[in-house]
């Protein structure tokens, strides 16, 4: 979560389309506005670098889109895993991981050319902010599986100019794999 800071009162903080290199901000289409005492500014953990400045994806009321990140300072929130849903993937090889209240699902294009392995959450454990959230997870075969997600300052997938706030550790019986994560919004 964040709060809007160095917005002058009654002006307002735009939301816009994704950054392009080369572009200017006042190209970029406006996708809404955000004013300048807001203080719950959801972030979905994806940023890029674009002009020598950081955009931050984010979602405020209906309108979701990338705001300038000097804008934003980051506010503690009472987030806890059961109100969240993490999106984490990772390459070579390319597999993702959807974390949420209702258990996750993992694809992997090498399992049955890409069918996916559903697994539920047996236990989340959270401890205080700054602590990894922890998920224990089965598959209907009886498979365990786990999966960590910390909030990092930049985790690179290597593959894309995005930059993300979390990290994924997710393991199973013979593999342990690292990958970038949003939160789905």
């Amino acid at each position: 979560m964040y709060e809007v800071t160095g917005v002058a009162a009654g002006d307002t903080l735009t939301i816009r389309e994704q950054p392009v290199d080369g572009g200017k901000p006042a190209d970029w289409k406006e996708l809404g506005k955000i004013p300048a005492n807001a203080k719950t500014v959801a972030g979905t953990g994806r940023s890029v670098q674009v002009g020598g400045q950081r955009w931050i994806e984010v979602t405020y009321e209906s309108a979701s889109g990338w705001v300038n990140a000097k804008h934003l300072q980051g506010v503690l929130g009472d987030a806890q895993p059961e109100a969240v849903t993490f999106q984490c993937g990772g390459t070579e090889p390319f597999w993702s991981v959807s974390l949420g209240r209702d258990g996750a699902d993992y694809s992997d294009p090498e399992i049955e050319a890409g069918k996916k392995l559903t697994v539920e959450r047996s236990i989340v454990a959270h401890g205080r902010p700054g602590i990894p959230f922890l998920y224990r997870l089965k598959d209907d075969k009886g498979n365990a599986f786990q999966a960590v997600v910390s909030q990092r300052d930049w985790c690179t997938d290597g593959m894309s100019d995005f930059d993300y706030a979390f990290e994924i550790m997710f393991s199973g019986d013979n593999s342990l794999m690292q990958g970038c994560c949003t939160i789905k919004r």
